[in-house]
C-alpha cells in the first residue's frame, strides 16, 4: 500500500489497498494530518524526529504503527521519497507501506519456540538428575522392604515412601514428555487403528453429555511413534475438551487426514523448525466456550494452568511429545467458538531409524558391572544386586568401565546412557568390541535411546523397580 503528503503533512493521495487494509473511504482521510493514523507513540516520533529530518533530508526509513478505523494496530514499514518542484521546494512525498504483521507473527511464533525450546532442555535436564535420584531412592526402599516385613510400622512408612517416590516418577515422566526425550518403545502403525482401538476410553472420559463424533481419513498412512505417548495426547486433549465443556452438552470431533506442509503452513505451527513434507493429521475439534487470547498465548507453559488443581503439564507434554516425534501443532480457538487442535505427525518412511522393540531377557545369573558416574545410584544399584545372589564390579567412568570389558571379564553390563566423557553409542560399541557376546543393559533418565535394541541390548528408563531390573538382566527362558 502506500499515500503521499503534502508540506503540511497532510494525505494527499493514498492507494485503494491503503483504504481496504485501514477500513477507511477515500473522503475519510484526505487532507487530515498524516500522523492521525498512527498509534499515540508512532505519532509523536512521527512528528518530533521522522517528518523533520524528512523534510529536510527528503527519504525516510522507519517503522510504525498505524491505527485501523475500528482501533486496532498494525506493524508498518514505511519507506519515503520526497518529490521537489523547479524550486527545489518539498512538493509532495510518495512512500511505501508494508505491512509487517505476518512477518510480527512468524518472529513471535520462533521467539516462542525458542523458549519453549530452552524450558524443554532444563525440565529435561532436571527430570534426568532427579530420576537418578529416584531409582537410588526406589531401589533402596525396595530393598529395605524385602528386610522389614516383619516389622509392619515400619514396612507401612517404606510403603508410603515408595507410593510418594513413584508419584514423583510420573511427574518426571511428564517433564520428559514436555522436554521432548521421553520416547522409549517406537513403533510403525496406522493412526486410525489407535483412535479407533482408544474411542471407548475416551468416552469414558467426558460424561454422558458430550458426545464423540470420530471422522478418520483412512488414508493408508502410517506413522513411527511411541504409541503409549501419542494416547496420552489424544487423552489430555479429550479431557480439556471435556472440562471446557463443562456440564453443557457438547460434541467433540476426532478427525485424521493427510496433508502436504511447505515451509509457509509449518511457519504457522508451533515448530516453526519442523521439516515440510507429508504429514498424518490429528485433529481435535469441540464446541466450548473456546480460549481467552491472554490464555492461548501460555497454554503449552510448563506449569501454567487455569484449574484450580493438577501441575499445568497435560498440554505442556503435548507440546513435547509432539515435538519429540519430529512434529508440529496448531491451535485456533477464540472465546465462544470453540477450540481446534491440529497435530501433525510425519509419514513414515519405508523403514524405520528409530529404537524399536520390547525388552527381551538377558544374561544368565553371575556378575554384573554397573558402569555410572552417580555413586549414590551405583551402591543402591549394587545392593540390589548382590541381595538378588549376583556377584557386582563398579566403574565410574568410561575408562574403568573399558578395563573392564575383556572377554574373560562380566558378561552383563549396566551402563548410563549419559556418561561425562562419551556417548553410550560409542561406549556399547566399545564394550562390544573388548567383550564380543557381552549382554548390555542401557539406562537413561531421558527415556529414549537412539540404538537398535536386540538380543545383547536392552533398556531400562529411570527410575525402575527393583523387579524391573532384576528382569532385564535375567536368564532368557528355555525354549
Amino acid at each position: 500500500m502506500a499515500h503521499s503528503i503534502d508540506q503540511d503533512g497532510r494525505l494527499s493521495e493514498v492507494t485503494d489497498l491503503w483504504l481496504e487494509r485501514l477500513g477507511y473511504a477515500w473522503d475519510e482521510v484526505i487532507g487530515r494530518p498524516s500522523t492521525e493514523f498512527l498509534s499515540a507513540e508512532s505519532a509523536r516520533y512521527a512528528r518530533e524526529v521522522v517528518l523533520p529530518a524528512f523534510f529536510r533530508t527528503g527519504v525516510c526509513d522507519v517503522e510504525y504503527e498505524m491505527r485501523r478505523k475500528d482501533g486496532t494496530l498494525i506493524p508498518v514499514r514505511l519507506r519515503g521519497v520526497a518529490l521537489r518542484g523547479g524550486s527545489g521546494s518539498f512538493d509532495r512525498s510518495i512512500a511505501v507501506i508494508e505491512d509487517l504483521s505476518e512477518k510480527r507473527a512468524l518472529e513471535q511464533r520462533m521467539l516462542e519456540a525458542q523458549k519453549l525450546e530452552s524450558l524443554g532442555r532444563m525440565a529435561g535436564s532436571i527430570a534426568h538428575d532427579f530420576n537418578n535420584l529416584l531409582a537410588s531412592m526406589m531401589g533402596s526402599t525396595q530393598l529395605a522392604l524385602r528386610h522389614t516385613s516383619h516389622i509392619p510400622v515400619a514396612a507401612k512408612a517404606l510403603d508410603h515412601v515408595m507410593l510418594a517416590a513413584t508419584r514423583a516418577a510420573d511427574l518426571c515422566r511428564q517433564l520428559l514428555a514436555y522436554s521432548g526425550r521421553g520416547r522409549f518403545h517406537v513403533e510403525v502403525l496406522d493412526l486410525d487403528g489407535l483412535v479407533t482401538e482408544m474411542s471407548r476410553v475416551l468416552a469414558m472420559n467426558v460424561g454422558d453429555r458430550v458426545r464423540i463424533q470420530l471422522e478418520l481419513g483412512r488414508t493408508g498412512a502410517r506413522v513411527e511413534v511411541d504409541a503409549t505417548e501419542i494416547r496420552q495426547v489424544l487423552m489430555n486433549l479429550i479431557i480439556n475438551a471435556g472440562q471446557a465443556l463443562g456440564d453443557r452438552a457438547g460434541t467433540i470431533q476426532i478427525r485424521t487426514s493427510l496433508r502436504d506442509l511447505d515451509a509457509a503452513a509449518i511457519a504457522r505451527t508451533s515448530h516453526p523448525s519442523a521439516q515440510p513434507g507429508r504429514y498424518v493429521v490429528l485433529e481435535v475439534i469441540d464446541d466450548g466456550p473456546g480460549i481467552a487470547p491472554d490464555v492461548l498465548a501460555n497454554i503449552f507453559d510448563p506449569f501454567f494452568t487455569t484449574k484450580t488443581s493438577g501441575h499445568g503439564l497435560g498440554l505442556a507434554a503435548v507440546h513435547g511429545i509432539m515435538r519429540g516425534h519430529r512434529g508440529t501443532l496448531e491451535i485456533t480457538s477464540e472465546p465462544g467458538h470453540g477450540t481446534r487442535f491440529q497435530l501433525f505427525l510425519p509419514v513414515a518412511g519405508e523403514r524405520s531409524r528409530l529404537a524399536r522393540g520390547t525388552l527381551p531377557s538377558s544374561a544368565s545369573r553371575g556378575t554384573v558391572a554397573i558402569v555410572d558416574d552417580d555413586d549414590l545410584l551405583r551402591e543402591t544399584l549394587a545392593s540390589v544386586l548382590v541381595d538378588a545372589g549376583y556377584d557386582v564390579v563398579a566403574a565410574k567412568t568410561a575408562e574403568e568401565a573399558r578395563q573392564l570389558a575383556t572377554p574373560s571379564g562380566p558378561r552383563t553390563f549396566l551402563v548410563d546412557v549419559m556418561m561425562p566423557e562419551l556417548p553410550g553409542s560409542e561406549l556399547v560399541r566399545e564394550l562390544r568390541e573388548r567383550a564380543p557376546g557381552a549382554h548390555i543393559v542401557l539406562m537413561s533418565g531421558f527415556g529414549a535411546v537412539d540404538l537398535p535394541l536386540d538380543e545383547d541390548l536392552r533398556f531400562l528408563r529411570k527410575p525402575f523397580s527393583d523387579q524391573e531390573l532384576l528382569r532385564a538382566i535375567a536368564p532368557a527362558p528355555e525354549p
